[in-house]
């Protein structure tokens, strides 16, 4: 996957340097991010710790009390301050992860002698041996945003500055600082003078993001804002507390903290991988577990057809003078369908002998999805280091005629969904998309179709994303055109879209609803009530 691998869960830490990773070569990914957006609005894969929603509403609140200067400089400066002052907090108590700066806090915090630390300069907007580069800091990239969707934060209609919303923000910083006690006067004068000693950072340490008290407002206040009762007109707030209800029942089935490649697939399966069934008994839920089989769905095709450019990216690697599109199409059809046990004689008799497990998350069952995508993403790889073997290929076209037959023989309602998040159909590409397109041509002879299917959906699509990301200042053609011939310029291959569930799991186990056994009587009273 691009954040997860299949054996472990890799949560983003933040640092100074980021890199960027995947170039959603086919446009296809996009649709898979609308959705999940919508599914967890609220959350993001960079709002990585509960109790930053808390320390932002305290500080927005706090500047407006103490300080008040409208000027946006003023407002950045004391949040970069702010988050550099946590960072160093955070360090010192040790194992907190997902704290913008840590790397910065370790640098400062580990030579030092002397126990003190000015940190004024590291905060400073533009300024060297930065905390973080990002010039509103972990606030501007990443909480922001979510901030003002969850209703925390609400704009002014006098200045630029965010307040403290009526409905949530006030009250959560006053529960923070009233979780805080003194030190949130404390944290205040320090932030103000910009340097901190040893005994003070140990005198904060109680403001760590682990350190949500287990029983109080603080704590009750986060999980009414993720899993509290709302308008029912407020669909977006509803979304995100149906799927946070969803990961609080896989925990309830598992005995144990889930893991993210966990929750999608058995949201996909409706079971585990042995076999035990996911039991929502509310109509709601069952809803939201479908739009997550949609999302998961919408994955799997495009990992699938990602596979099919990377074997089609390697094919044309053997040809480094280059290659006419009408030579290269025939070649890898050919090199497919030699893999293949039998050639079917159209997309139809293909669908029907593709048979899906009866456990689309089953491990040891080669039929299941989850099956196909573990070998597709071990084997097809993402550059030179692996080369994408014809029988991953033709895996690919097995796992798309699985997705088709789900769709139909399920009765998956994916126009509905996947219909709305469709603005410009000709750029938007998704599950819906190339059902549609091999709902078709499901009477072509197979071999024509595999043809079509490269050379339309993989090649000429990836040509035509390329030139608009092209247009937008981004080069990312992986093919070029030379004189009649394609040539290659570089790989890329399949990848998982990450659907926010890591930060999800971190926010339950924050706030004391999810544990090391699984639910804790919080979590289980909250699973037990929805």
């Amino acid at each position: 996957m691009a954040d997860e691998e299949h054996t472990a869960l890799n949560y983003p830490v933040w640092t100074e340097y980021r890199t960027k990773n995947g170039l959603d070569p086919l446009g296809m990914q996009n649709s898979s991010v609308s959705l999940y957006q919508t599914l967890l609005p609220g959350i993001s894969n960079v709002t990585l710790r509960m109790r930053y929603y808390g320390l932002y509403a305290w500080l927005c609140r706090t500047y407006a009390q103490k300080i008040g200067d409208t000027n946006p400089e003023s407002w950045k400066r004391f949040i970069r301050r702010s988050e550099a002052l946590y960072a160093l907090i955070a360090y010192r108590h040790g194992g907190e992860g997902g704290v913008a700066g840590i790397e910065w806090a370790q640098k400062v915090l580990d030579p030092n002698q002397s126990g003190f630390i000015e940190f004024a300069m590291a905060a400073e907007p533009g300024g060297e041996n930065y905390y973080l580069k990002q010039a509103w800091g972990a606030y501007g990239a990443a909480y922001r945003s979510q901030l003002f969707e969850i209703g925390i934060f609400a704009p002014s209609n006098e200045h630029k500055l965010p307040l403290p919303s009526k409905e949530i923000g006030e009250r959560l910083a006053a529960v923070f600082e009233s979780s805080a006690g003194d030190r949130a006067r404390e944290f205040y004068e320090i932030v103000q003078r910009g340097d901190v000693t040893n005994d003070e950072l140990d005198e904060l340490r109680p403001l760590a993001p682990s350190k949500i008290a287990l029983s109080g407002d603080e704590r009750d206040l986060y999980q009414e804002i993720l899993l509290g009762p709302f308008d029912p007109a407020y669909c977006r707030a509803r979304s995100r507390r149906d799927s946070l209800l969803l990961i609080l029942k896989i925990a309830a089935l598992l005995g144990r903290p889930p893991n993210p490649e966990e929750i999608r697939w058995i949201l996909f399966a409706g079971c585990d991988q042995k076999g035990r069934v996911l039991d929502l008994e509310t109509p709601a839920l069952e809803a939201q577990r479908r739009l997550w089989w949609i999302y998961h769905a919408n994955d799997l095709c495009h990992v699938a057809y990602e596979a099919l450019l990377k074997f089609t990216l390697d094919t044309l690697a053997e040809y480094p003078a280059g290659i006419a599109l009408s030579r290269l199409i025939p070649l890898c059809v050919e090199k497919i369908l030699e893999t293949a046990p039998g050639k079917p004689e159209n997309w139809t008799e293909f669908v029907g002998s593709t048979l899906p497990a009866s456990n689309a998350y089953a491990a040891d069952d080669d039929r299941s999805e989850f099956s196909f995508s573990v070998a597709i993403m071990k084997r097809a790889g993402r550059n030179d280091t692996s080369v994408c073997p014809p029988e991953i290929a033709w895996n690919a076209m097995r796992l798309l005629a699985i997705l088709h037959r789900r769709v139909y023989d399920e009765d998956r309602d994916i126009a509905t969904v996947l219909a709305l998040l469709n603005p410009e159909p000709e750029a938007f590409h998704s599950l819906l998309t190339e059902t549609r397109f091999l709902e078709a041509h499901t009477g072509d002879p197979f071999e024509a179709l595999l043809a079509r299917l490269l050379e339309e959906r993989i090649v000429q699509r990836h040509l035509w994303v390329a030139l608009q990301k092209l247009r937008a200042g981004d080069y990312t053609f992986l093919i070029e055109r030379d004189e009649g011939k394609l040539r290659l310029r570089g790989k890329d291959g399949p990848v998982f879209t990450n659907p926010r569930l890591g930060p999800a799991i971190t926010f339950l186990k924050d706030i004391h609803l999810v544990g090391d056994q699984g639910l804790t009587d919080y979590g289980a009273a909250a699973a037990g009530a929805a």
